[in-house]
């Protein structure tokens, strides 16, 4: 089922649940949009397999060694999350996404005059030890998944971050619509591919260069 969505016209902070309906059905939200995210496995798979690095067996490897990783951390542009299932290693050019999202994210923000805050990352580059893990608690982990590339990440779309407290706080559902439509962007520009997880509060993300 493609996922879709609309834009409504409408490092300090504190970490927020999500207001309002957490569990709004992927046909809902189709039925609300005019553009689409519907770049399942097969697209993010094949572009992680050609951007990406050989997969990673366990975490007992020194990812530092690995010249095509550098590892991510939160910074003024987003928050890392807890990572249990996941290392925060991402190749230059995912991360070099990862920063341009999270800054047109906040430039959105700017330009309607609201509240800065940050996108959370959830989830990043996992071993063949994590998938296998995360097998166990989660439907949605496939045993060949792009994640295990070093190309891919995933952002929540349910709750930010709050640079700070001033101006005006702009509902999540608006903030989820906004992000959005920056992925929407740079996926039309061939940058990216993306997918909405229908059982996972996220933007499934895979560099495309």
């Amino acid at each position: 089922m493609a996922i879709a969505l609309t834009l409504a016209s409408s490092c300090t902070g504190s970490s927020r649940h999500s207001k309002g309906k957490s569990g709004d059905t992927a046909a809902k939200t189709q039925q609300e949009a005019p553009f689409y995210f519907d770049d399942y496995q097969d697209v993010q798979l094949a572009a992680a397999q050609k951007w990406g690095i050989t997969p990673i067996a366990s975490r007992d490897t020194d990812f530092t060694k690995i010249p095509q990783l550098e590892k991510i951390e939160s910074c003024d542009l987003y928050t890392v999350e807890y990572l249990s299932h996941s290392v925060p290693y991402l190749t230059h050019h995912a991360k070099a996404l990862l920063d341009t999202i999270a800054k047109a994210f906040q430039d959105s923000l700017a330009a309607r005059h609201v509240r800065i805050e940050k996108i959370i990352v959830t989830s990043v580059t996992r071993t063949m030890d994590d998938v296998k893990r995360l097998q166990r608690v989660n439907s949605n982990a496939v045993s060949q998944s792009s994640h295990c590339y070093g190309t891919t990440f995933d952002i929540a779309h349910n709750n930010f971050y709050a640079v700070n407290k001033e101006g005006e706080e702009l509902p999540y559902s608006e903030q989820k619509l906004i992000l959005g439509h920056v992925l929407y962007r740079l996926r039309m520009q061939h940058k990216c591919w993306v997918l909405v997880e229908e059982r996972q509060p996220c933007f499934h993300v895979t560099v495309n260069y």
